[in-house]
């Protein structure tokens, strides 16, 4: 099988350390177990390409300018279009073409739809409302252009959550091949835990450190735990804009010296880490239209924790309260404060939660069934475009 696999984002190195690297390297992973001869179109691939991964051929699109240079950039990533289409003239056929998603490129659904190639649209993110409330969007007519011509060109569209495919919805050129496939874990990663009571206990959060991780009300139900006589430790994972004033806090309230901030870390160091934790949580605010679909979640379940997280969005499903983990209202310290505390006391019940976690992660969350879930949809959506063409 011969796989175009395109990621044109510009804020995604694929062989980096953010979650959506590790999702791109992990469907490559699966890819390459299945025999796939693959050609990876990407805007920031990265010069240190793992040996893992090096059967790939990679092909790099032209550079961009800087994010500072918002029109500029925009203008730049339509106009790559042209040069993509003719990179994969010269590099195809191929059997499949995947996309991930991103706001300006479009040449590569359009591409599968001239050549009658299967073709799967990844979408992990309504990124135009995610850019014009976090950062900046010029040419909004332009990028829902994109949007709709990947939409009506795409063979089978791929929502990494409920809240993905609610908003792909709103578009009637994504009715009826949309599909909900959740990120996954490679469960092989992380090693059986065993039953422990030590103390203190730590608390873990692994992820970028951005406003949207609810990040503020973990250090806040981090000084209520101390408050009331807790001596348990922190171990937070990962880096971001939101260090700083997390730091700050915790210094204020004399709490650094309970703290560890391990920064970003390659993905082969999590394991590690997260074997050093006893309780994992995954804080997220209030958000209208919740669309995440955490890695976090999938690995601490793998790495056999008790998951404390928001009851928002599809979480609720995903951890199931009082055997996987247990659920708090978002932006809740002192409730956030309490599921940790009931967990600190318990270790019996944070060792039973974790065991059905990592049981779960085996059965039902692993990549290799994510990625085997989308090549039958992909080949699915075909055979119906077939018939609809019939």
């Amino acid at each position: 099988m011969k796989v175009a696999y395109i990621c044109a984002d510009p804020g995604i190195p694929v062989f980096g350390q953010k979650g959506a690297s590790i999702h791109i390297q992990e469907v490559l992973r699966i890819l390459l177990k299945k025999g796939a001869e693959i050609t990876l179109f990407a805007q920031r691939p990265g010069d240190d390409i793992p040996a893992a991964f090096r059967r790939i051929k990679v092909v790099k699109l032209p550079a961009l300018p800087t994010a500072a240079q918002a029109e500029a950039r925009a203008r730049a990533a339509l106009a790559a279009n042209a040069d993509l289409t003719a990179m994969l003239d010269a590099a195809g056929p191929f059997d499949l073409v995947y996309e991930r998603y991103s706001l300006w490129s479009h040449a590569g659904m359009s591409w599968a739809a001239r050549h009658g190639t299967p073709s799967v649209l990844e979408v992990n993110a309504p990124l135009i409302e995610e850019q014009r409330q976090y950062r900046t969007l010029p040419l909004e007519d332009e990028a829902f252009a994109t949007l709709d011509a990947n939409l009506r060109d795409a063979g089978t569209l791929i929502g990494v959550s409920p809240g993905v495919k609610t908003w792909l919805e709103r578009f009637p050129p994504a009715h009826g091949k949309t599909y909900v496939v959740e990120n996954g874990v490679d469960p092989t990663r992380f090693s059986p835990r065993e039953e422990t009571a030590r103390t203190p206990v730590t608390i873990c959060f692994l992820g970028t450190l951005k406003p949207w991780h609810g990040l503020s009300t973990l250090i806040d139900a981090f000084i209520l735990l101390h408050q009331r006589g807790s001596s348990a430790l922190l171990s937070i994972i990962g880096n971001g804009p939101e260090y700083e004033p997390l730091r700050a806090r915790l210094d204020q309230h004399g709490l650094l010296p309970m703290t560890r901030f391990s920064g970003s870390v390659s993905p082969d160091r999590v394991p590690a880490l997260l074997a050093d934790a006893d309780i994992a949580v995954a804080p997220y605010p209030r958000l209208d239209n919740f669309y995440f679909s955490p890695l976090k979640i999938y690995e601490y379940m793998a790495a056999g924790l008790p998951v404390v997280t928001s009851r928002t969005g599809h979480l609720g499903t995903l951890i199931s309260e009082g055997e996987t983990g247990l659920l708090v209202p978002p932006e809740d310290p002192p409730a956030l404060c309490e599921a940790l505390t009931v967990l600190i006391n318990a270790p019996a019940l944070r060792w039973r939660m974790g065991q059905a976690g990592r049981r779960l992660a085996e059965k039902n969350h692993s990549w290799e069934q994510a990625v085997n879930r989308i090549l039958r949809l992909a080949n699915a959506g075909e055979r119906q475009r077939e018939c609809n063409e019939t």
